[in-house]
């Protein structure tokens, strides 16, 4: 009868990182784009409907983003894709503010 092995450290250790990874820098992505669309959005409806619909565009986006990111295979690729995209929010909340 074979033995069961556990997994490695190695193992553990990613997907500890890959799971604080995709969610703290899923927020922090969120947030960036609800503070760029509120922006954009009060430019053509109300403020209360700004914020509602951005809100609702960010949860979903936050929703999208944890699901893709337990798609990749490679943690650097998923480091680079991540950091810029939470870069290139940043810069775009930054440059509407």
């Amino acid at each position: 009868m074979a033995k069961s092995t556990s997994p490695t450290f190695a193992y553990r250790l990613s997907v500890v990182y890959r799971f604080t990874f995709i969610f703290v820098l899923g927020f922090l992505a969120m947030m960036y784009l609800s503070l760029s669309l509120t922006t954009l959005f009060t430019y053509f409806i109300n403020k209360a409907e700004a914020i509602f619909l951005a809100a609702l565009i960010s949860i979903l986006f936050y929703l999208m983003f944890v699901i893709l990111g337990f798609c990749f295979n490679s943690l650097i690729k998923l480091t680079w894709i991540s950091l810029a995209l939470v870069g290139l929010l940043f810069g775009l909340s930054v440059g509407l503010n």
